[in-house]
């Protein structure tokens, strides 16, 4: 964290990166800014207290439904809990499941710890394990219902033994159920109060409880007394606090309103590590920001040569240097290091090439007399410096010759336009793996799973995808997975940017924090000093 620390406040900074981008690219620079007011800071949710953690936090909770939520690094994992977890290793570890076991090549045995109870005082049984994946295999609505499409069946053994029974060999099945499309529903809770009730008053199975949630402004979380595995944090109580804009997110830090705060942008860190027992502490991720491009046949993007020529219009080394102090990895797939099937020819490099972009964009019958005009939705407040990389993307994008219309959206609209399909041309957007396997980022190109959205068919990457699916030998779906990411590499339905660090600021007189790759927000993994 050295050069984290070494950072020196730069006001005006994005100014001077776009004076440093035409000086290094020698293009104009076409930029729309949009500044909102700062929001007022809010005052810590709850006094000082020994034994309540403090957090601040980027942004909401987008649901309450575990399998309609889509977020990543979300504080859910805290009231919900799966039949697996994933450890820092990468093996999987029973978790309300006391253990499991493939017994045949598309069925899984599982046995529950007894006496788990939900927070509400109902027993969680294998009852409970077949109402949540029943209805998340059968509700094609929900966000994680493709996700899970492998699963068959449920079949009850007795109260505390039942079988996952899916469609073909799934080699990924654990990696699902990790996910918080997993997460272990109450059954009759959920049938008697409905979906509305449920969001505003969720029960779930883990360690910690709701006690109040004011959307987009505040969640109160208390310890529950009742988890099956006992007290696995010291604190009683977590506050978070909803804070979209970064520097009060800072200032909340910095005057001892919060103990620990998210998505620490370059130009606050020397502020946070200029004050004696703040500091930050950095983190790799499995998020890769990349450009959705619409490849359905009434975008221009439908062109693989525009694809092409957008890719090397973009320098995502000069992006990660003057945005991130270098912190983040320039990347060409999704796949990061540590996941099965990467491809190192692809990470930590960048296609930057204006001159070729002109050539295909030329190519593709752009010129001067008919410039190529796209639409770039960018999302505010979603993910680090979200808007900032947006807009230098699109002054790159200018630089070529390539007009850009800029559609800024806030979260929750950038959610909805995006969960409608009705993105444009290209759209920002950071995909994280919470599955830890290239199933998850790669198989959403397979044109069976978001065709409307993405409008991509490559009958070969079909068919590796599928075979992929259904290979339990994890080298021979290595293999595969590398083949369709050189030819995704050539195609170019997402364009990836770079793969993402994470950057939190904690009071190190109250806590201590290892940043996980998954970015989740666990009250259990923050530990009082």
């Amino acid at each position: 964290m050295d050069q984290v620390r070494k950072s020196s406040t730069r006001k005006g900074w994005i100014a001077g990166l776009a004076v440093a981008i035409v000086a290094v690219a020698g293009y104009s620079l076409f930029m729309r800014t949009s500044h909102e007011s700062p929001k007022p800071a809010a005052a810590a949710a709850l006094a000082r207290d020994p034994d309540t953690l403090r957090i601040g936090m980027d942004k909401g909770i987008l649901s309450f439904d575990p399998q309609n939520n889509g977020s990543y690094g979300t504080p859910l994992m805290n009231v919900f809990d799966t039949l697996v977890r994933i450890d820092k290793d990468g093996n999987f570890q029973p978790q309300l499941a006391e253990s499991f076991k493939q017994v045949d090549p598309v069925t899984w045995a599982f046995s529950l710890h007894k006496g788990i109870k939900f927070h509400n005082g109902d027993e969680l049984t294998s009852s409970d394990v077949k109402f949540t994946l029943d209805r998340v295999t059968s509700d094609k609505s929900l966000i994680e219902n493709a996700r899970f499409s492998s699963i068959k069946e449920v079949k009850i053994l007795d109260k505390y033994n039942f079988e996952i029974i899916t469609k073909e060999p799934d080699p990924v099945l654990l990696n699902r159920l990790i996910r918080m499309g997993g997460s272990i529903l109450p059954e009759h809770y959920f049938k008697e109060k409905g979906v509305s009730y449920f969001m505003q008053h969720p029960v779930g199975s883990g360690p910690y409880q709701v006690v109040d949630y004011e959307p987009d402004r505040r969640l109160i979380l208390k310890r529950f007394d009742g988890y099956f595995k006992g007290k696995v944090s010291e604190w009683k109580k977590a506050v978070i606090t909803v804070l979209p804009d970064a520097a009060t997110r800072v200032n909340e830090l910095v005057t001892g309103g919060v103990d620990l705060v998210t998505e620490i942008p370059p130009s606050e860190w020397s502020r946070v590590n200029g004050q004696k027992g703040l500091k930050i502490v950095d983190g790799n991720s499995t998020q890769v920001m990349l450009l959705v491009v619409n490849c359905n046949k009434e975008f221009p993007t439908s062109d693989r040569r525009v694809r092409q020529a957008i890719e090397y219009a973009i320098d995502s080394r000069l992006i990660v240097k003057k945005l991130f102090d270098g912190m983040g990895t320039p990347t060409r797939t999704h796949i990061t290091p540590g996941i099965l099937g990467f491809d190192k020819s692809l990470y930590d490099t960048s296609d930057y090439d204006p001159a070729k972009a002109k050539a295909l964009l030329k190519e593709a019958g752009y010129g001067e007399s008919k410039p190529l005009k796209l639409t770039l939705q960018i999302p505010q407040g979603r993910y680090l410096l979200d808007s900032e990389l947006g807009q230098l993307i699109a002054a790159m994008l200018q630089g070529v010759g390539i007009q850009v219309k800029i559609e800024l959206l806030e979260n929750s609209r950038y959610v909805q336009v995006r969960n409608s399909n009705k993105n444009q041309a290209l759209m920002l957007a950071g995909y994280g793996n919470s599955m830890f396997d290239p199933f998850l980022p790669l198989n959403a190109l397979n044109s069976k799973v978001y065709f409307k959205r993405i409008g991509y068919k490559n009958e070969r990457v079909d068919a590796l995808l599928d075979k992929a699916m259904q290979t339990m030998d994890p080298k021979e779906r290595a293999k595969m997975y590398q083949e369709v990411q050189q030819i995704l590499a050539v195609d170019l339905p997402y364009i990836y940017i770079y793969n993402e660090r994470y950057f939190t600021g904690i009071d190190t007189n109250r806590v201590s924090f290892d940043p996980p790759a998954s970015k989740d927000i666990l009250v259990e993994d923050i530990k009082k000093k």
